[in-house]
Formats: C-alpha cells, sequence, structure tokens
C-alpha cells in the first residue's frame, strides 16, 4: 500500500528542506520515493538539478516531479473528454483544446489532487512526499474529498431526478437544441453518479486513514512559529488529517520546553540545518517514519455521555463557531468548514451546550 506524507508549519523552505530529507531518508531504505512539489526554485537549488513536469529519477529510489498547473490540466483533459463524451456529441469537446483554456482560481487544488490520486493509484510508488509552499492550500487539497462528499449528499439525487426535455424547453434557442441533441442516457447517468461517489469515498479513507496520509509540523521556538504551526495543527483536525509529530528546525539550540509544552502530547524531533549540502546528517536526525505512532484523534464521541469531543489544537474560544443542521454540527475553524455526521443515537437531538475547554471543542446534546 501506498502513503503519502506532507509538511506542515512555518517557512517555506524549512518545510521543503525537510520534504527533500524526507524523501532521500525513505529512498535510503529502497522504497520507491516519489517527490511532488510545485513551481519553487529552491527545490531545484536544493537538489542541484532542473525538475521536470514528469517524475525523473535523481538518485536511486527517488523520483521528483515539478506539478504545473497548466500541464496537469493538459493531462487531465483526456479524463474529462471521456466523461464528457458519455452525454454529449464528440463534437463538443473536439472543439475545445486544453491550452486555451482558463485556469479558475482555486482550480489548480483538483489538478494537484487529481494528479496526487493518479501516482497513489498507479502502484508505481510506495512513499509519496508532497511539499507546496502555502499551508492553507494543502489543507484545502486534501480537504477537497470531504468537501465533494457533503455536495454529494446534499445534491446527487437532485442531479440524478433532473428532466433534461424540461430544462431545455425552459432555456430554448440553440441551446436548448444542442441540450436535446446531446446523448444523455439516465443510466449512464445513474453509473457515472455512482463512479463518482466512489471516488469521493475512496479519497475520504485515505486522507482519514494515518497509515495512508500523514502529516508532520515543522516550527521553531519563536512564539509567532508557534502560533502559526500550532494553527496548522488544529486545522489539520479540520480535514481530518492525522499529525504525527513536530520537526523544530533551526541552527540555533532550540527551547526544548518552548515547543514540548506547545505541542503536547506530540513527540517533538530536533533537526539541525542544512549545512553545504549535507543531507546525511539531517537525514540521520529524522524519526522513525515507519514506526507506529499513537496520537490523539480529531473526533471523540462519547454516547454515554451523549457528548461529541472536537479536537481543535492552536485555536481559541473566538475563532471556533458551532451549528446544526439537521443530522448534521457544522465547526468553522482554521477558515474552514467541517461538517460532521451525527451517529444514529445522537440524530434529531439538539445542540444543548457547546463550550471549547481548550484544544477541546466539547458538544453536549
Amino acid at each position: 500500500m501506498s502513503r503519502i506524507m506532507t509538511f506542515l508549519g512555518d517557512g517555506s523552505r524549512e518545510r521543503t528542506t525537510l520534504a527533500i530529507a524526507t524523501a532521500k531518508w525513505f529512498a535510503r531504505q529502497g522504497k520507491r520515493v516519489l517527490l511532488a512539489t510545485y513551481v519553487n526554485p529552491s527545490t531545484e537549488l536544493l537538489l542541484e538539478t532542473s525538475l521536470s513536469t514528469h517524475p525523473q529519477s535523481v538518485e536511486s529510489h527517488l523520483q521528483v516531479v515539478q506539478l504545473q498547473t497548466t500541464v496537469l490540466l493538459e493531462q487531465a483533459w483526456d479524463e474529462v473528454k471521456k466523461l464528457v463524451s458519455t452525454y454529449f456529441p464528440d463534437s463538443f469537446s473536439e472543439q475545445i483544446y486544453p491550452a486555451e483554456l482558463i485556469i479558475l482560481p482555486g482550480f489548480d487544488s483538483f489538478l494537484t489532487f487529481n494528479a496526487l490520486r493518479q501516482y497513489y493509484q498507479s502502484g508505481s510508488y510506495d512513499v509519496i512526499i508532497y511539499s507546496d509552499r502555502e499551508n492553507l492550500e494543502i489543507l484545502r487539497m486534501l480537504g477537497i474529498p470531504s468537501a465533494l462528499d457533503w455536495y454529494f449528499r446534499r445534491f446527487h439525487q437532485i442531479f440524478a431526478d433532473l428532466d433534461i426535455s424540461e430544462i431545455a424547453n425552459s432555456i430554448g434557442g440553440p441551446l436548448a437544441a444542442a441540450i436535446l441533441h446531446a446523448n444523455i442516457d439516465r443510466q449512464k447517468m445513474q453509473e457515472g453518479l455512482a463512479q463518482i461517489q466512489h471516488w469521493i469515498e475512496q479519497g475520504v479513507a485515505v486522507v482519514n486513514d494515518a497509515s495512508q496520509l500523514t502529516a508532520y509540523l515543522v516550527t521553531n521556538d519563536t512564539p509567532e512559529a508557534i502560533a502559526d504551526t500550532r494553527w496548522c495543527w488544529g486545522s489539520a483536525q479540520q480535514i481530518n488529517l492525522t499529525v504525527s509529530g513536530v520537526l523544530a528546525y533551526q541552527d540555533r539550540d532550540l527551547s526544548r520546553e518552548a515547543i514540548q509544552s506547545a505541542f503536547t502530547p506530540l513527540a517533538v524531533h530536533h533537526i539541525s540545518t542544512l549545512q553545504e549540502r549535507n543531507w546525511e546528517a539531517i537525514i540521520q536526525e529524522l524519526p522513525d517514519f515507519n514506526a507506529s505512532i499513537s496520537v490523539t484523534p480529531p473526533l471523540n464521541i462519547d454516547l454515554v455521555q451523549r457528548q461529541v469531543h472536537v479536537f481543535l489544537p492552536g485555536f481559541h474560544k473566538k475563532q471556533v463557531k458551532l451549528t446544526q443542521s439537521g443530522a448534521e454540527i457544522v465547526i468553522e475553524a482554521g477558515d474552514q468548514r467541517r461538517q460532521i455526521v451525527l451517529p444514529p443515537e445522537l440524530k434529531g437531538k439538539s445542540v444543548q451546550s457547546g463550550k471549547f475547554e481548550e484544544p477541546y471543542l466539547v458538544i453536549s446534546f
């Protein structure tokens, strides 16, 4: 089974350096490793090689690929054409070329997720290390399956029940004619929706499984770095992403007490900074990424006490908002929303109280 690792926290260059060191750590063990990074000149400088938009070998067992949105769109276009051709004439997709498409803001996250999905399912790699410059972009990208799951649960029946002919007649004109002449088959649409649901369920399962996807925090002992990294820690809980530990990375002696206190109960590993491309020194200080680690679960439901405990380190009371919608509760924190589906025992019951007792939001029914 493949696994994916990523890094969140303070300093883009620091996280990139540790992502490369981790990729080398796994490669030294004979694992087939892919380091996937977005366009980032510092990565090429650290690896001392020019990167390509296709995986290339940089050392034994280690390949690196530079993810570029325009190229990812072209690579994904064949899949899009196959999907579209099920419902529309071939001429519809043949008149559109990927090179002319404008990439909307946020669409790059979907393309990145699709690329990682393909590499993950290819069976060509044992470990995929994903490195990006922006923490929130990583979180939003990895949160795509759970977000799509919510939308699919809300709207898939609406799409399945659509009467295309009624829609076309209400629109009228040439567009209506194009819709009516489209090769739309209700059975094919149902099959397509079932396939989409399967993809979503697979994505949710990977993100929620620490053996398949995990993150490490990167920080130093300055108050600003600790605050930023704790925010990333709490935000990771919002997408149910397991954080396995902390890498304290700096070229001076760090205040071990300050870092350990801020990130308890996570294990903190102190890593020296890279000096003169001496990767071996850093690799030897990295934790055992293969070790089984017990971490605090993002969510705990106590049916006896009729309480839901949501783990949200790094936030304070004013940064957390709780609402209830039918059989779900919605948590807003870290510029993200998380929908929690209540178990049958709590469905139909109203929230009696929501109290933030750092680092937990305790919801009582």
